[in-house]
């Protein structure tokens, strides 16, 4: 496996994180949970999977530009 097909499968992996975040807040703008400690923690969830998201994406634009 070469450099760019890494690339493109972490651009893979980082959309499919941006999707299952989009997905959850969605979902919890439409739910019933009121304000718990469990909704903070789902809150904290997606933005850690935007986080991570975030870092895979530099990670693959720094492959590609070596």
């Amino acid at each position: 496996m070469n450099k760019l097909d890494i690339a493109d499968k972490l651009t893979t992996y980082t959309n499919q994180l941006d999707n299952i975040a989009e997905l959850m807040l969605t979902n919890l703008s439409n739910s019933d949970i009121s304000k718990s400690k469990e909704l903070d923690r789902i809150y904290f969830l997606n933005d850690y999977i935007k986080e991570l998201s975030n870092g895979l994406y530099k990670l693959s634009q720094d492959i590609t530009k070596e």
